[in-house]
């Protein structure tokens, strides 16, 4: 009986630790992928009940939906990536996508129009939600916002994420 207990306790030690990880799997805010063909992760940061990764209903059936991961665990221009798509009566559109890669909005890389994006996962519930997809495109350079985009210079992305999405109503 007393060999019994430490191994039912590290049992269920292993089984709690384990569902852990998986809920944090199945909530886990994620963003992940490639610029230019280099390696990026980006953290979501949540502050109360304020989060990066968000959705606002602008009026009944029409939904933004932002996703906005940055390089470190800390609100800062510099390296933040920024998803934002319209969901019309629960369809999602086509994204703007922005990665900013100096400290100000301006330079920037961007989507000049809407680009095609997977959503594999769109729930939304009251004051919560999820969101899981991918967007795959090219970012032009905007030196400021009274030049034109410069398509010459450009960066290619592939970014996936599954992010949970707190209201921002």
């Amino acid at each position: 009986m007393i060999l019994k207990q430490p191994r039912y306790l590290m049992t269920s030690a292993i089984i709690a630790a384990g569902l852990g990880l998986c809920a944090g799997q199945a909530l886990a805010n994620e963003i992940s992928g490639t610029l230019n063909g280099e390696p990026h992760e980006w953290h979501v940061l949540s502050e109360g009940d304020m989060s990066t990764a968000s959705f606002s209903e602008f009026m009944p059936g029409m939904i933004n939906v932002t996703v906005q991961g940055h390089r470190n665990d800390r609100y800062e221009t510099q390296g933040t990536l920024s998803i934002d798509f319209m969901v019309m009566q629960g369809q999602p559109g086509d994204a703007s996508v922005s990665y900013f890669h100096e400290s100000g909005l301006t330079p920037h890389y961007g989507t000049e129009e809407d680009v095609p994006i997977e959503i594999d996962t769109l729930e939304i519930d009251g004051d919560s939600g999820r969101a899981r997809g991918r967007v795959v495109t090219s970012l032009a350079y905007l030196e400021s916002m009274q030049a034109a985009y410069d398509h010459d210079n450009a960066m290619e992305v592939d970014v996936s994420f599954d992010v949970v999405l707190t209201n921002d109503d």
